[in-house]
């Protein structure tokens, strides 16, 4: 029943119709921990996951067992094949290395795998519905059922040999194991003989060698991808990380995506590189980053969008507008007053010298919100348009 609940209130609250501002995928422990350890802060983000963190410490699996939405979904999908001899028993247990990659990662700013949760596959496939049919709205969309036939073809084999969050609370366990092991080992020897020494059943170097071997090729990974960031940066929403460590972080969820009432944050096709790849990019071709409006990051679970108020997005600058003079109608001698009129920050103003005219940005007040580029009339191209400024770390 528990199970139940659980996948009815997150498939409501990542519904494209209801447009929660509650960052749900947060709840999980595995985005939590690691997006702590890359963005180096502890905010609310972490301690919305923490209470899970700790209950599986204490209960082996509790999130699988009564929380994922997705091993419940998958364990549906798997009565649609006959029993039989499973297959996947002798596979690797990748989970393990995706997650001793992401954390190696995390350690250097950017958690290679963190947008393998299985709240951040949910919420995409969710969030999907809401957006322009695309490559890009698909693949994020495709991500759930993929991992649901996988189950069909190999029941359990997700759940058991390939997600990171399982593979997390299985660590744990093991750590809570293999220490009360100890603590009894040591209890015991305190009345066995000197001379018989109690040895335990395997060293500590035994069982952090391979997730060691995994974190530093996850670190390894993680400074060459922070290498690739995109230069010059595209726009980002309101309050993101810098851009090299934003594109870790992130974990393509599309919450920010689904939230937005601009519709003006879409999903990098990878025309910015392949580390920004499904990330959120911002378009300003039909409307801009309101000023009444902080969604993208009240909803983002991984705090590669930071929670600003509304006044601390009014002073968040995403970048900074230019205007090209050899498009522009008003330096042309035409009546357009077009961006100057629509900026919401008053940050454009009229230029003249008694014979010539034309748009000047006072940058000092300019957020980069994009409403001066929605409204001007040139075309094919614009004759003002918003460049990022969201810099690398």
């Amino acid at each position: 029943m528990s199970r139940w609940v659980s996948l009815i209130v997150i498939a409501a609250l990542v519904s494209p119709w209801l447009r929660s501002v509650l960052p749900v995928a947060a709840v999980s422990p595995f985005v939590a921990l690691v997006s702590a350890v890359a963005a180096r802060s502890v905010g609310i983000i972490t301690l919305i996951g923490l209470p899970m963190l700790i209950l599986a410490v204490l209960v082996p699996r509790v999130f699988c067992r009564f929380v994922c939405p997705v091993g419940f979904l998958q364990e549906m999908a798997a009565r649609l094949r006959l029993p039989g001899r499973a297959r996947w028993r002798s596979w690797p247990r990748v989970g393990r290395w995706f997650l001793w990659l992401t954390i190696g990662g995390a350690l250097a700013g950017y958690p290679l795998f963190v947008w393998l949760d299985p709240l951040a596959l949910f919420t995409g496939f969710f969030s999907a519905f809401r957006l322009p049919t695309t490559i890009a709205t698909i693949g994020a969309g495709a991500l759930l059922p993929l991992a649901m036939l996988l189950d069909v073809l190999f029941p359990g084999a997700w759940c058991k040999r390939m997600c990171p969050l399982g593979a997390l609370q299985e660590a744990l366990a093991i750590a809570k194991q293999s220490l009360a092991n100890r603590t009894r080992a040591t209890d015991e020897s305190l009345f066995s003989c000197p001379h018989s020494p109690v040895i335990p059943t395997s060293s500590p170097f035994a069982l952090a060698r391979r997730p060691l071997i995994a974190s530093l090729v996850g670190g390894a990974g993680a400074l060459l991808a922070r290498h690739t960031a995109a230069k010059p940066p595209p726009l980002r929403p309101p309050g993101s990380l810098p851009e090299d460590q934003f594109t870790g972080v992130c974990i393509r969820c599309s919450g920010c995506i689904r939230v937005c009432p601009s519709r003006i944050l879409k999903p990098d096709l990878g025309q910015h590189g392949l580390a920004g790849l499904l990330a959120p990019v911002a378009d300003f071709d039909t409307a801009y980053c309101k000023e009444d409006c902080n969604a993208c990051g009240q909803v983002c679970p991984s705090g590669a969008i930071q929670r600003l108020s509304l006044a601390e997005k009014k002073r968040s600058i995403m970048g900074i507008a230019k205007v090209e003079l050899s498009r522009c109608w008003l330096a042309e001698g035409r009546d357009c007053t077009a961006c100057i009129r629509s900026c919401p920050y008053e940050a454009l103003s009229v230029s003249s010298d008694g014979f010539d005219s034309h748009p000047a940005l006072d940058a000092s007040k300019c957020i980069g919100c994009g409403a001066c580029e929605a409204a001007c009339p040139a075309r094919p191209e614009r004759a003002i348009r918003v460049f990022s400024n969201n810099l690398t770390g």
